[in-house]
């Protein structure tokens, strides 16, 4: 299997932690914490204040409270990161799209990955900021890594890839299999398709999973596979990440129409209302 990304242990090393200040924070700030220690890496956490230029004239009181806040809130949080042993820059910025301002951040400090919160588990509307982290996880040409409040820890049992046989799932192999190494913990590769009667995308199924798993075997990873079968990809991953207890999941962002076409669009965005553990969206390059 010819990819053109190198396997290097520990590729996150610049890290762009967008938080709220809230607690629905905090899971995403602990597993950034985890791995900034693992990964001997760097980390900037950022918040965004609102600016509507049409309302400043009436809003300079409501503006001087939102950043006196958000100082205060990433003044703690470097804090907490200083007693763990952990270096981290802050930033605010500015502007009417919170999500803009994320990724304008993320260009700015040319960060290899995205991290951020999410509340609850009733999709994409109650995630974090409003829909401010679907549309950072719809729009960033970077991997974004959305965390639950209970999934700050760095996964200690194995990491489930999902995978469609596209190239958007060439970068996700890459990264699952580079996170399960330095983990040594095993990784386990799934695909979906609608009918196991459909032979030709069952055929692409186990094409798919055996191209992830030769990559994965080639780097020293421990690998196991299923085919899984669903009308509904996300259900049927988020079912099969409890079965196996995964502690992270790691998936493209987009897909082809093949294999019943269950991985077209943004199966792994609405993945992430689904499941208790860290998602990982990769994103071709």
């Amino acid at each position: 299997m010819s990819m053109q990304q190198p396997l290097s242990v520990g590729h996150f090393k610049n890290i762009l932690l967008a938080t709220d200040g809230s607690e629905f924070a905090s899971g995403a700030e602990a597993l950034v914490t985890a791995m900034v220690r693992r990964f001997a890496g760097q980390v900037t956490v950022m918040q965004a204040v609102l600016f509507d230029p049409e309302l400043e004239a009436l809003a300079v009181d409501l503006q001087q409270h939102q950043e006196q806040a958000a100082r205060k809130s990433l003044q703690e949080i470097a804090d907490r990161f200083d007693r763990q042993g952990v270096c981290c820059a802050t930033l605010i910025r500015h502007g009417q799209y919170p999500h803009q301002e994320i990724l304008d951040a993320a260009q700015e400090i040319n960060a290899d990955l995205i991290v951020t919160g999410r509340r609850g588990r009733r999709g994409l509307a109650r995630l974090m900021l409003g829909d401010t982290t679907a549309r950072v996880v719809a729009q960033a040409p970077r991997p974004v890594l959305v965390v639950p409040r209970a999934g700050g820890t760095f996964w200690n049992s194995c990491i489930m890839l999902a995978t469609d046989g596209s190239l958007y799932s060439e970068r996700a192999i890459v990264e699952a299999t580079v996170l399960a190494k330095e983990a040594d913990i095993p990784l386990r590769i799934v695909t979906v398709v609608e009918r196991m009667q459909h032979q030709p995308y069952v055929e692409q199924a186990k094409a798919a999973i055996d191209r992830a798993t030769s990559y994965a075997h080639a780097a020293g990873v421990r690998t196991e596979s299923a085919i899984l079968e669903g009308d509904a990809a996300a259900e049927s991953l988020a079912e099969e990440a409890h079965r196996c207890s995964a502690g992270l999941i790691v998936g493209g962002s987009h897909g082809r129409t093949g294999l019943g076409r269950v991985f077209l669009g943004s199966v792994m965005e609405r993945l992430l209302g689904k499941v208790f553990c860290p998602v990982l969206i990769a994103k071709g390059q």
